[in-house]
């Protein structure tokens, strides 16, 4: 009986992600085309799949506290995602607004983090001196982009301490799950970091890039960070069946 609910489950599932893989083609080609109607109309289809898909497959933990808060972070992903479609239109206050949806994302997700057990069993939790490469790297994007943030100074600096502190919260998933799953986690989280920081760097600082080439590596970075990190997260309640 369970083999014939699992597999109509697992079909689905694999259309969702097919319907993912295939809006997330079409949106970075959007944006290397500049076509923005066609942005407008994927971008915010996208984690929204992915969360659909993470809810569908982790029927056993949904009333556990990591899922409730992982699924708030996709939750808030995708409020960043329409908000900030609109800072060409609108300008910087949906800037402001997306970048606080993003905030409150990662901290729904430092939240999933610390609420899965075994929390004491990680491997900065256990050696907090391991959080010390992680400061590293605040400090030295701080410094790299303080001179250009003008009067988003706070908010920026901010936000950049969030989604460092959910990196180094997801490294600490390691010992608490397999190997592979935190792997998974942590190389989603890093492109989703790289992401953030990817938009820090075009928008503030001169990267280099063209406005396309700086996009398809913020888009193709966030969508597989993302993706990485629902797929582990629902590895991670698999224990549980």
């Amino acid at each position: 009986m369970s083999k014939a609910i699992t597999k109509p489950a697992i079909k689905a599932g694999n259309r969702l992600l097919l319907v993912f893989a295939v809006l997330s083609v079409l949106n970075l080609i959007a944006g290397a085309l500049h076509l923005d109607w066609l942005g407008y109309a994927t971008k915010p289809l996208l984690v929204s799949i992915l969360a659909v898909w993470y809810y569908q497959h982790s029927s056993n933990v949904r009333k556990n506290n990591f899922f409730q808060a992982f699924l708030m972070g996709l939750c808030f992903s995708v409020l960043g995602d329409t908000l900030l479609m609109f800072v060409k239109t609108k300008g910087e206050l949906f800037f402001m607004l997306g970048l606080g949806s993003f905030l409150i994302a990662h901290v729904w997700y430092i939240l999933a983090f610390t609420a899965y057990p075994s929390f004491k069993s990680g491997p900065i939790a256990r050696n907090p001196l391991l959080i010390m490469p992680f400061l590293v790297v605040f400090v030295l994007a701080t410094m790299y982009l303080w001179p250009d943030l003008g009067t988003l100074r706070i908010p920026v600096i901010a936000y950049s301490f969030v989604i460092i502190a959910m990196l180094a919260f997801c490294y600490n998933m390691r010992n608490r799950v397999p190997r592979h799953v935190a792997q998974t986690l942590f190389i989603g989280a890093v492109l989703f970091v790289l992401s953030d920081f990817t938009i820090a760097f075009t928008k503030f600082k001169d990267s280099g890039l063209t406005p396309s080439i700086g996009g398809l590596i913020i888009m193709s970075t966030y969508l597989v960070g993302q993706y990485l990190l629902a797929s582990g997260m629902k590895k991670a309640g698999e224990r549980f069946v």
